[in-house]
């Protein structure tokens, strides 16, 4: 009930802050203007601002006079309705990720830059932006952000992961060894933090194929196979297979 009653009392604010649409309506914004050119302006620079909201971070830039009006306004009404900005930055980090899911990455990136704008400390702020980024195609930009979420939240096995995987997409079309070799670094990390997350050995078995060191890839997969057989990728398999066959015999042809 008091998750209803939170949401009820800022959308009263802030309307479209849970709406669909990513523009921030002030409490104070007027609805009607006299000034055929004031309202013009007026347009424009909403338009300015609905545009900032889908960009990570608002761009990174200094925020004009009117940004800060409207965070000092947004950051009072999350004062009054929730017991601390941490609470309330995991509130919206969490829409973040459900508008993810739905495919509404601009109305995602709102959120989190709001989830950020709370608690600039807060890794899923960081890691639900690089996914945005990841999703519109700047690769770059998705790994300086989840590098930023690292360095909130060292020892999240999964976050480490997904920024090493970022890593070797972006190896796979620069073919820079740096690039891989900072896969291997959060990667054998990531293994350290948790050696019960398969998904770590099987992305270990993706970057020693790149490597072309197929003995050690197998090595990698078998972990991976003997801790969670679902994260598998056969298609994988596949591959490597076709470059050497399974020491244990248990992805030959003819096996099950």
């Amino acid at each position: 009930m008091r998750a209803i009653l939170i949401v009820w009392t800022i959308v009263g604010v802030f309307p479209q802050v849970f709406g669909q649409s990513p523009q921030f309506v002030s409490q104070n914004h007027s609805l009607a203007r006299n000034n055929s050119s004031t309202t013009t302006s007026a347009a424009a620079k909403d338009s300015d601002l609905a545009t900032l909201h889908c960009i990570p971070l608002w761009g990174e830039k200094s925020k004009s006079v009117q940004q800060k009006k409207e965070d000092a306004a947004f950051l009072k009404a999350c004062d009054q309705n929730f017991e601390t900005r941490s609470e309330a930055s995991r509130f919206f980090a969490e829409r973040g990720w459900e508008y993810i899911s739905e495919g509404e990455l601009d109305t995602a990136c709102y959120r989190f830059n709001l989830a950020h704008l709370l608690d600039e400390k807060n890794s899923d702020a960081y890691w639900g932006l690089g996914v945005v980024c990841h999703q519109k195609g700047d690769g770059s930009q998705a790994i300086r952000m989840l590098s930023k979420g690292v360095l909130y939240d060292s020892s999240n096995s999964i976050l480490l992961d997904d920024l090493a995987t970022l890593y070797i997409g972006q190896f796979q079309q620069t073919k820079n060894s740096e690039d891989l070799n900072q896969a291997f670094t959060l990667l054998n990390r990531s293994a350290t933090i948790d050696t019960t997350n398969g998904t770590t050995f099987m992305k270990l078995a993706l970057a020693e194929y790149l490597r072309n060191d197929f003995d050690k890839s197998w090595e990698y997969l078998h972990k991976c196979r003997q801790i969670d057989v679902q994260v598998l990728d056969f298609n994988f398999i596949e591959q490597l297979a076709s470059q050497k066959a399974d020491p244990h015999g248990v992805f030959n042809k003819g096996k099950e």
